[in-house]
């Protein structure tokens, strides 16, 4: 049976979904093999420079790609990184682990085809703004692990691409509802589907043995207050998320911003106008980050 084939059934669109990437298993085996290995030392605590190597050596063009985004003018660097090794003494464990996550997900998840009502560019540039943007808040108000805000930040939209790719179709109807009725992305698809592009992007994660810490955030981004558990990373995303749109850096597929909440800004005992400085601080990186994304690209 065929991706598409699944597609085309009248299972619920949840059902679909679930089904679909079981066999994303067959069609892309290699991500599943490198992408948990790395994420797995994103959970483990006793994770080496070394086990790091022995993973990334399964994937050679992975390797060059994260020399490049640790050597690029984001990072500044006196001296170039010519090994993984150097790069983690320069940047740090954390944020070379970090960086693999990134670019091994932007590397197999850029579909080849171009979509005529979404810009796929456009979309890899506010998530990884929405990466940085969330390392930088983290670190700012120490909420949270900033490497996870940063794989978080990253990764918060992937439920997005599973659509687009694999339900085109719903992906589209979401799409129109956004320009119709003016509403954010994830109101659109609740109205159209029932289901947000959060949900889908949990159960890919879940599938893939990805942390829960950081499925869960991804989950609840947008609704971070309704988090049964810790919800400081989620906030972080959310905060990020809000901040990239609002400095226009990429798109997410819906120009319609919803300020956060006082009672979510609570949470982190921030002020509106604390909130303010934050994203003052923030434009000012706009250059940096898409240093960062031309190294991703």
């Amino acid at each position: 049976m065929t991706v598409k084939q699944v597609t085309e059934r009248n299972d619920s669109l949840e059902t679909r979904i679930i089904k679909t990437l079981t066999l994303m298993d067959q069609d892309l085996p290699t991500i599943p093999v490198v992408l948990s290995q790395i994420m797995h030392m994103t959970a483990s605590t006793e994770s080496s420079v070394t086990d790091l190597i022995k993973v990334l050596d399964q994937d050679q063009a992975l390797t060059a790609r994260i020399l490049r985004v640790a050597n690029s003018a984001y990072y500044g660097l006196r001296e170039k990184a010519t090994t993984i090794e150097r790069a983690v003494v320069i940047l740090g464990f954390d944020m070379v682990r970090s960086l693999a996550v990134g670019a091994s997900f932007i590397h197999y998840f850029s579909p080849k085809n171009q979509y005529e009502n979404f810009d796929l560019n456009a979309f890899w540039a506010h998530t990884t703004a929405v990466g940085v943007f969330a390392e930088t808040i983290a670190q700012e108000l120490r909420l949270t692990d900033s490497a996870d805000a940063f794989t978080a930040g990253i990764l918060h939209d992937i439920g997005k691409l599973v659509m687009l790719i694999y339900f085109e179709k719903e992906f589209s109807q979401v799409l129109v509802r956004v320009a119709e009725d003016r509403l954010d992305f994830s109101e659109a698809e609740m109205v159209e589907l029932g289901l947000s592009h959060a949900t889908v992007a949990g159960i890919l994660l879940r599938h893939w043995h990805i942390p829960e810490v950081l499925v869960w955030a991804i989950e609840h981004h947008h609704e971070p207050l309704k988090a049964e558990k810790d919800c400081s990373l989620a906030v972080c995303i959310n905060l990020a998320d809000f901040a990239a749109r609002y400095i226009q850096i990429g798109s997410s597929g819906s120009p319609y911003l919803q300020p956060p909440s006082i009672e979510l800004l609570k949470t982190t005992n921030l002020t509106g106008g604390g909130f303010k400085n934050i994203l003052k601080r923030l434009t000012r990186k706009k250059e940096d980050v898409f240093k960062l994304i031309s190294a991703l690209d």
